[in-house]
């Protein structure tokens, strides 16, 4: 019986390892139709968190971000996902951890990055994720006074 859990816990690992890669395909593509066919926007739960929105938000944000990138953003080796980790909480629910590395013209970075995933059915859908840009590198002496 352990073989059969085996298995079925590397296949959700290999679904969710594929919804990454399409999230950083479609940043790189500039194609958000790749990102929203592996999102459950439709999902009431569905929510959101970046640096440059003040507060958490859905799937109505998600689509005007998306629309923007539509009309503005171009193709490029923009975006990487590094360190993934991925946890089975229960055979429905599961996260990811990783290191979002951001190359844009006008911004190099990197964000830490939490993604949870949902499994309808068969088939595994990003349910919420929360980027936070990298700290600063900076030392971590005491200041003296």
């Amino acid at each position: 019986m352990a073989m059969v859990d085996d298995v079925g816990l590397r296949e959700d690992e290999r679904q969710i390892a594929a919804i990454i890669r399409a999230i950083e395909e479609a940043s790189n593509e500039a194609n958000p139709d790749k990102a929203e066919a592996v999102m459950w926007l439709e999902d009431e739960r569905f929510s959101e968190i970046e640096d440059f929105v003040p507060e958490p938000f859905g799937a109505d944000v998600v689509r005007q971000i998306h629309d923007w990138t539509r009309e503005n953003a171009q193709p490029g080796d923009n975006v990487h996902f590094a360190d993934i980790t991925v946890h089975r909480l229960a055979p429905t629910v599961a996260y990811a951890t990783a290191i979002q590395e951001l190359r844009f013209e006008d911004e190099v970075g990197a964000s830490r990055v939490t993604l949870l995933f949902l499994k309808k059915g068969d088939r595994w859908g990003l349910i919420h994720s929360h980027y936070s840009a990298m700290p600063e590198e900076e030392g971590f002496e005491d200041e003296e006074e």
